[in-house]
């Protein structure tokens, strides 16, 4: 089972190269030692320099500067979420702001990022999956100093297999779910229109990120690939932005339901 999907035989394969981009971390606690600064600390193998610049959480984020007000009180600890469409990829990013001196620490604090990124076409197909396995698995973590930068540096692509979900199970789910009539009724009503358009949710809505996410999944799934605007769909949880293009939005601070206006 992976992310809530029975893998068979006729499954199919999702990948994602990853970049971190932070600060390495030793010790009890994950401290940051003294000589450590920013940087780029696990690539994959696969990515080219090209995709890399459009990786940098600024870029992602859509943000001159990242402070910790960017992010939602109640999304601090695991960080916020961001999915967007850049380049013929889709971008997964999961960032936070840690102490230096370790979790549940009092030090400074700084920043810590990662970053997925795949191929649109597994984005448009497998909406659904995309987000569970993103939900159970991306964690924003500082790597290991003592691992060795010619590992971290040449990381292999993280793979599952996964199973699409049954069409007609979705159509079921998306017809009784009061979300989901909010979410379609977003992308249709926007569908030809061209113009940036927020759709908020909050904790009244939806009790924990994950099922946020996977409703999200869920109606993106229902879907046509000729969608005109899937490239301009982001998806974005525990940020204090907008993001351009169609975003659906989910903020646990927001104790009132948002999706009913």
């Amino acid at each position: 089972m992976v992310a809530g999907f029975p893998v068979d035989a006729g499954d199919c394969l999702i990948s994602f190269d990853r970049l971190h981009y932070g600060k390495l971390a030793a010790g009890e606690g994950g401290r940051v030692p003294a000589y450590a600064g920013y940087e780029v600390t696990r690539r994959s193998q696969g990515i080219d320099p090209q995709t890399e610049r459009l990786l940098s959480p600024l870029r992602v984020a859509g943000l001159r500067r990242f402070e910790p007000d960017a992010i939602d009180i109640d999304s601090r600890g695991a960080g916020c979420f961001i999915a967007r469409a850049t380049a013929g990829n889709i971008i997964l990013m999961r960032t936070r702001f840690r102490p230096e001196d370790g979790e549940g620490g009092a030090g400074r604090l700084h920043q810590q990022s990662a970053i997925w990124v795949g191929s649109f076409e597994s984005w448009r197909r497998n909406p659904a999956a995309c987000l569970a396995v993103a939900a159970q698995e991306l964690r924003a973590d500082p790597d290991h100093a003592l691992e060795r930068d010619a590992l971290r540096l040449n990381d292999a692509p993280l793979r599952w297999r996964v199973a699409q979900p049954d069409c007609a199970a979705v159509a079921r789910i998306v017809e009784r779910a009061p979300w989901a009539h909010a979410m379609l009724r977003l992308l249709v009503e926007e569908a030809e229109s061209g113009a940036d358009s927020l759709l908020d949710f909050g904790a009244a809505d939806f009790p924990t990120e994950r099922e946020f996410l996977a409703a999200v999944g869920f109606a993106l799934q229902f879907l046509p690939t000729a969608y005109p605007r899937w490239a301009e769909i982001s998806v974005a949880s525990g940020f204090a932005q907008s993001l351009p293009g169609l975003c659906l939005r989910y903020s646990p601070s927001w104790r009132q339901a948002r999706a009913a206006a």
